[in-house]
C-alpha cells in the first residue's frame, strides 16, 4: 500500500521513509548543504524561502485549517438537536399537523441562526489564539538572523539554536559549541545528550544519534546552528505523533428515547398519533440540555481572547476555570514583581564607588569581556540580560563595546552549577583570565578576602541591589576588581497586587537564586508580607513533612535551586493546594508541568512556554492577577449560565410531565418551547459570558479542590425554583375557567417570564441584585423577550402559530407575581441572611 505524500514534507531526497530520515546525520554537513542548495554563512534567500514554501507546504503536523462560513453553517444544521427537530417536523407534517409541523421547521432558522453566531464568533477568537501563540524560529536568510513563525520553515533553512529553544524541525547541525538537547520526548532518555556536527555511523538508532537536532526537542545549554532537512509531517516527530478519535455522541438517541415515552404516555390515554408525535417532540426540546456545552465554550472560548487582549495567552482553555480556584501562586521575582530591565546602577571598588569616568569604563570594558556570550553576538544569538545591561552602561559612559571575536580564546558560559563566566582572551597582546559572576564564587577564587570587599558587598545587598563580582588574572593569583551592582525595579503596581491576591486568599511565595538580603529588600519593598527569608540550602535539610508544615508560613526562598522549586510545588499540591507557577528558563519546565496552572512569561524560553497553560505577554505579576480575577470571573459566569439553564429545563419538563399526569393533553406546543430556546441559546452564549465581575470577587476565599461547579446543595435549589414555576404554571392552566389554547398559553406565559425573571435574579447566587454593576446584554434580551411575549397575541399570524390570546390585566398581574416572587424571595435571603440562594 503506498502511502500518499503529506503536507510539510521537505523538498529533499533525505526524507522519503525513516531509515532515509538518517541519511542526513550520517553525512557530513557539507554534503547536506550542497544537497540542499544552501550556505550556512548565507542561509537561503528570501525569495527562494519563498519558493520551498510554496512547494513543500506549511512545518505542522496537521493543518488547521480555518473553517470558513459555509462549514460553519454545514456544522451548525447536522447538530443531532437539529436533526432531531427537523425530522420531528417533517414527521408532523406526513401526519397531518401540517401548520405545527412547519412551525417546527420555519422556528429553527432563528436557533439554528445564533448558534452559527456563536460559532462564527468563537472561531474568529480561536484565529486570534492561534496566531499569538504560533512559535517562532530564529534562522540566517540572506545573511542575516532574523526571528520568523516557525511554521514558515523550508528544507535548507538555516536556523539558529539556543538554551531554552524547542527545536522547530529536523536540524542537521553545523555548529555545536556545548550544545546539549533533551531529547526524552523521542527516546524516553530523561538525561540531556551533548550534540555534535561529526556524522553519525549509517543505521544509527534513534538514541545514537547526534548530528541530528530533532523537531520538539529542547536545547537545555549552548548554542548552535543547523540545516533543515525535514518539516511538519516528514520530522520524526511527525511520524510518531498519535491521532485522537472522535467522540461519540448520543444525544440523538436520547431524544428519540424521550419522544417514544412521551408518545406511550399518549397512546395510553387515545390521543391521536398525530397529537402524540407533537407533544413527543415537546417532550424532547425541553428535556435535553443542549446549550451547557455551547456555554462553557463560548465562555472559555471568548474569555480567552479577552485575555489575549489584555496580553494573557491561554494556551490550553481548562486553565482558565482551574485559574479560579487558585490559592498558592509560586513566582519568580525578576521580571514578574520587578520590570527585568538590568541597568548598570553603580561600579563599586574596595574604597566606594567609582567616580572617575575612565576607571568606570575601563572596569566595564573588563566585565564585558568577561561576559562569555558578550563574544558571539555577531552570530546572530541575542545576548543575555546581563551583557545587555553592560553594553548599554558601557556605550552610555562613553566607552566602545565592540568586541572582536578572534580575540577570545576560550570561554566558560554560566551554567546552574557554575553561577560564574570565564574567558580567556588576548588584550594588547597579554593573555588575561577574566571571571564575572556571583559574589561569593568570585571572592572566593581570590583566596583571604579584604574586610572592605564584605562590607561593599553587604551595602549592595542591603539596598536590593544584584551585585556581581569582577576578578582578573593574567598570572598565577587571582585580583578582585570590582563589584558591579545592577538595579531591576519594581513594576509599578506590583504592592496593590499583591495586597488584592492576599485579601483574595491566595498566598504568594517568591522562589529566587538572589541573595537572601537582595530578596527581603524587593519583597519588603512590593508590600510582600513575610516573617522571614529560608534559603535554598536550608530548604534542603526539611524533610517533605516538615515542607508541608511550613508551607503556609513560608514566603521567600533565596538561593534557590530549581529542584526546590519543584519540590515546592509537588508537596503544595499533595497538601491539597491549587498551584499556579510562574517561570521562564528551561529549567522552570519541571516545575510548570507539576503546576494545576502553569504561567511562562512571553521573554522567557520556547521551553518554558511549551509547558505553560497561561502566557504573560509582558511578564508582569500585575496581568497575572488580572488573569485570576478573570479566571474566578468566568467561573462564577459558567456557573450562574448553568443554573439558569438547568433551572429552565426543570421548569419546562416538570410541567410537562406534571400536565400530562393530570390529564393535560399537549401542554406546550413545539413552537412555544422552541421560543424560549431561542432566547435560553442568546442568554447562554452571549448575556452570560459578558457578564462583569461579582463585587467580592476577590475578596472571597478560592473555590475548593474538586467541588463541582453545580453542588448538590444548589441543585436541590434549582429543583425547587424550576419546580415552583411548574406548579405554578400547572395551577393557572387547570384552574382557569378559559381552558382549552387560552390556559395553555397563560400557563406558557408563566414559564417564559418567570424564565427571564431568574435569568436576571440570578446573575448572582450570593449578591443581592441592588449591589451588582449592570449586565446591559441581559437585560436587553429579557426586556425583548417580555415584549414579544407580550405582542404574540395581538399579531394574527403569530397568534395562530402560537395559539395565542391576549391576556388580561388580573392575568398578567398573577403573571407578574407568580415570577418575581422567587425573585424577590432571593433577594431578601441574600440580603439579610447573606447566603446563596436560586431565584
Amino acid at each position: 500500500m503506498t502511502t500518499p505524500p503529506r503536507t510539510g514534507v521537505a523538498a529533499s531526497p533525505h526524507v522519503t521513509s525513516h531509515s532515509a530520515m538518517l541519511g542526513p546525520a550520517a553525512q557530513t554537513a557539507e554534503v547536506v548543504a550542497a544537497g540542499l542548495g544552501v550556505d550556512p554563512a548565507r542561509g537561503l534567500s528570501a525569495v527562494e524561502a519563498t519558493e520551498r514554501a510554496r512547494t513543500a507546504g506549511p512545518n505542522e503536523l496537521a493543518h488547521v485549517r480555518r473553517r470558513g462560513l459555509p462549514e460553519i453553517v454545514l456544522e451548525a444544521v447536522r447538530e443531532p438537536f437539529i436533526l432531531v427537530l427537523a425530522a420531528a417536523g417533517m414527521l408532523a407534517v406526513l401526519l397531518g399537523e401540517v401548520r405545527d409541523g412547519l412551525l417546527i421547521l420555519v422556528a429553527l432558522v432563528p436557533i439554528v441562526s445564533a448558534d452559527i453566531l456563536t460559532e462564527y464568533r468563537g472561531e474568529r477568537a480561536l484565529d486570534a489564539l492561534r496566531a499569538a501563540s504560533a512559535p517562532v524560529a530564529r534562522v540566517r536568510r540572506d545573511g542575516a538572523a532574523a526571528d520568523v513563525p516557525a511554521i514558515g520553515l523550508v528544507a535548507g533553512d538555516i536556523v539558529l539554536l539556543k538554551a531554552g529553544d524547542v527545536v522547530p524541525a529536523d536540524v542537521r547541525l553545523v555548529v555545536a559549541d556545548r550544545l546539549v538537547i533533551d531529547r526524552s520526548v523521542l527516546t524516553g532518555e530523561s538525561v540531556p545528550e551533548p550534540a555534535a556536527v561529526a556524522p553519525d555511523a549509517a543505521g544509527a538508532p534513534l538514541g545514537d544519534i547526534r548530528a541530528l537536532a530533532q523537531a520538539g526537542t529542547s536545547v537545555v545549554g549552548g548554542r548552535g546552528e543547523g540545516i533543515v532537512v525535514a518539516i511538519g509531517g516528514a520530522t520524526e516527530v511527525g511520524r510518531i505523533a498519535a491521532r485522537l478519535e472522535r467522540l461519540v455522541r448520543f444525544m440523538l438517541y436520547v431524544a428519540l428515547g424521550l419522544i417514544a415515552v412521551v408518545m406511550a404516555l399518549g397512546f395510553a390515554r387515545g390521543d391521536a398519533l398525530g397529537k402524540n408525535v407533537l407533544a413527543g417532540i415537546s417532550a424532547a426540546i425541553a428535556a435535553i440540555p443542549e446549550e451547557p456545552p455551547v456555554l462553557v465554550a463560548v465562555v472559555l472560548g471568548l474569555g480567552a481572547y479577552r485575555l489575549l487582549k489584555r496580553g494573557v495567552l491561554v494556551r490550553r482553555l481548562n486553565a482558565e476555570e482551574v485559574l479560579g480556584a487558585v490559592d498558592l501562586i509560586i513566582t519568580d521575582k525578576t521580571g514578574t514583581l520587578t520590570r527585568n530591565r538590568l541597568a548598570v546602577a553603580d561600579v563599586v571598588e574596595a574604597a566606594g564607588p567609582v567616580a572617575d569616568p575612565d576607571r568606570r569604563r575601563e572596569l566595564l570594558l573588563l566585565a564585558l569581556r568577561a561576559e562569555e556570550d558578550a563574544w558571539v553576538q555577531g552570530s546572530g544569538v541575542r545576548p543575555g540580560s546581563f551583557t545587555r545591561a553592560l553594553t548599554d552602561g558601557l556605550t552610555e559612559a562613553g566607552g566602545d563595546a565592540t568586541l572582536d571575536p578572534a580575540d577570545l580564546l576560550e570561554g566558560e558560559p554560566v551554567t546552574d552549577g557554575r553561577p560564574i563566566s570565564t574567558t580567556r582572551s588576548r588584550r594588547d597582546g597579554v593573555v588575561e583570565e577574566l571571571v564575572v559572576g556571583a559574589p561569593e564564587h568570585v571572592l572566593g577564587l581570590a583566596g583571604e578576602v579584604a574586610p572592605a570587599w564584605l562590607e561593599r558587598l553587604d551595602e549592595g545587598t542591603r539596598a536590593g541591589q544584584r551585585l556581581v563580582a569582577l576578578a582578573r588574572r593574567t598570572g598565577e593569583a587571582w585580583e578582585i576588581l570590582a563589584l558591579v551592582a545592577f538595579a531591576d525595579p519594581l513594576r509599578d503596581g506590583i504592592s496593590g497586587a499583591l495586597a488584592e491576591t492576599a485579601a483574595a486568599g491566595i498566598q504568594t511565595v517568591v522562589v529566587t537564586g538572589d541573595h537572601p538580603a537582595t530578596a527581603a529588600a524587593i519583597a519588603g519593598a512590593a508590600g510582600l508580607k513575610f516573617e522571614r527569608v529560608v534559603t535554598g540550602p536550608e530548604l534542603a535539610a526539611w524533610s517533605d513533612d516538615q515542607l508541608r508544615a511550613e508551607l503556609p508560613n513560608l514566603h521567600i526562598v533565596a538561593r534557590s535551586t530549581p529542584e526546590q522549586k519543584e519540590r515546592i510545588v509537588w508537596i503544595a499540591r499533595a497538601a491539597g493546594r491549587i498551584v499556579a507557577v510562574t517561570g521562564d528558563g528551561v529549567n522552570d519546565a519541571p516545575a510548570l508541568n507539576g503546576a494545576d496552572v502553569a504561567v511562562a512569561m512571553g521573554s522567557g524560553t520556547a521551553v518554558a512556554r511549551e509547558a505553560a497553560d497561561l502566557v504573560l505577554g509582558d511578564d508582569s505579576f500585575l496581568t497575572l492577577t488580572y488573569g485570576l480575577a478573570e479566571g474566578r470571573r468566568l467561573v462564577d459566569n459558567i456557573q450562574k449560565g448553568l443554573v439558569f439553564l438547568v433551572s429552565t429545563h426543570v421548569a419546562l419538563l416538570g410541567y410537562i410531565l406534571l400536565a400530562s399526569l393530570g390529564g393535560v393533553t399537549q401542554p406546550l406546543l413545539p413552537i412555544q418551547i422552541l421560543w424560549m430556546e431561542l432566547f435560553i441559546d442568546i442568554a447562554a452564549s452571549v448575556a452570560f459570558e459578558r457578564e462583569p465581575s461579582e463585587p467580592d470577587l476577590m475578596r472571597r476565599p478560592p473555590r475548593k479542590s474538586g467541588k463541582p461547579l453545580l453542588p448538590l446543595s444548589i441543585f436541590a435549589k434549582i429543583g425547587v425554583s424550576g419546580g415552583v414555576s411548574a406548579l405554578a404554571a400547572l395551577w393557572l392552566a387547570i384552574g382557569d375557567p378559559a381552558g382549552g389554547d387560552h390556559s395553555r398559553w397563560l400557563a406558557y406565559t408563566v414559564l417564559v417570564c418567570a424564565q427571564v425573571v431568574r435569568a436576571y435574579a440570578n446573575r448572582s447566587l450570593r449578591t443581592p441584585l441592588h449591589r451588582m454593576g449592570q449586565n446591559g446584554m441581559l437585560l436587553g434580551a429579557a426586556l425583548v423577550a417580555v415584549g414579544i411575549q407580550v405582542l404574540i397575541p395581538l399579531v394574527a399570524p403569530l397568534a395562530d402559530a402560537f395559539r395565542a390570546s391576549p391576556l388580561t390585566l388580573t392575568e398578567w398581574g398573577l403573571v407578574a407575581l407568580i415570577a418575581l416572587a422567587p425573585a424577590l424571595v432571593a433577594e431578601v435571603a441574600r440580603t439579610v441572611r447573606q447566603s446563596t440562594w436560586v431565584a
